[in-house]
């Protein structure tokens, strides 16, 4: 924001119209997550404010926003009312999250510069590894590519609907477990805050999470009068998607610093040629090799004069290596 040679705020129109392709994204995701609660409320006549936003500075590792959030102003009574309120938000967030991650990959340029300390490098997902094998038939990491500010607002919207989706207190899992179980929610209260503590050791980011989910929400979930009644097949459907967005959407570690990941992927120094360890094939003009030693040769590319993107059509190519 401040030029560093004359020490002016460095604010122009080019520059706030090339944030929005960022902010813009996350702020829909955030806004489809909390209709999604709101539009569930109104349905079941309960009362409920609109989606309110949170702004916050843009400090790391924070996303430039505390999240969205709607008042419930009434107490849900009914289990299958406190089921779809609490899928509706989330369901909604991570199919919005899908088409900006698909664009983000689409138009994610490759990083051929080694890892410095300093660089924050961020843990993808198993839905951002998936979309990567459809669009490019390649996973890559954070490392490996400078990531598009869409696809940016994609992650947060994956790792918000996994932080919603832990099965504990009144966060969204929370109800969701106590309307499937009931009363035998209270099975997975010790075992979900053993498991966030020990995550915590991965990454500190989960501790705070698990304080927050035992002494702000509480590990109890108040109690329904129909508590024992089984919810309905198709709604016993729904509850199983909503476990695997968790799984597709949970990333242990989900920021990491350059200087732990320097061991990983240093360049190495082939044929006078520099390489990198993500697996790319050469295009079409490159000399064919024969030979076994020549095979695991012929996937590695050599660092080109300019990054191309990593579209559909030439995905993750490079062409022929430099002199």
């Amino acid at each position: 924001m401040i030029d560093p040679r004359s020490g002016v705020l460095g604010i122009t129109p080019a520059l706030v119209l090339a944030g929005l392709g960022y902010s813009v994204p996350l702020l829909l995701i955030l806004l489809a997550h909390e209709m999604g609660h709101y539009l569930a409320c109104r349905r079941y006549g309960v009362d409920a404010s609109p989606p309110y936003f949170l702004p916050f500075l843009p400090f790391v590792p924070l996303p430039g926003t505390f999240g969205a959030f709607i008042r419930v102003r009434e107490p849900i009574r009914d289990k299958k009312v406190l089921f779809d309120m609490a899928v509706a938000g989330p369901i909604a967030g991570f199919v919005v999250a899908l088409p900006f991650a698909a664009w983000g990959i689409w138009h994610t340029r490759l990083n051929f510069e080694p890892p410095s300390e300093g660089t924050i490098f961020f843990g993808y997902p198993l839905a951002v590894k998936g979309l990567q094998l459809l669009l490019t038939g390649h996973t890559f990491t954070s490392v490996h590519v400078v990531e598009h500010p869409a696809f940016m607002a994609a992650w947060w919207g994956f790792v918000v609907t996994a932080i919603n989706l832990i099965p504990a207190g009144q966060l969204d899992g929370g109800h969701t477990l106590y309307a499937v179980f009931g009363r035998r929610h209270g099975l997975f209260r010790w075992p979900v805050l053993i498991a966030l503590v020990g995550l915590g050791f991965l990454y500190r980011g989960w501790w705070v999470w698990a304080v927050i989910v035992l002494v702000l929400t509480g590990l109890k979930h108040p109690r329904l009068l129909d508590e024992e009644e089984p919810l309905d097949p198709r709604r016993k459907a729904v509850a199983a998607l909503v476990l695997l967005m968790l799984v597709l959407s949970f990333v242990p570690v989900p920021i990491s610093d350059g200087g732990d990941l320097l061991p990983l992927r240093p360049p190495v120094e082939r044929g006078g040629t520099v390489v990198h360890e993500l697996d790319l094939h050469r295009g079409p003009e490159a000399p064919r090799r024969d030979g076994e030693a020549r095979r695991a040769e012929d996937r590695d590319v050599a660092v080109e004069e300019g990054p191309r993107h990593l579209g559909p059509r030439g995905a993750l190519e490079a062409g022929t290596p430099p002199a």
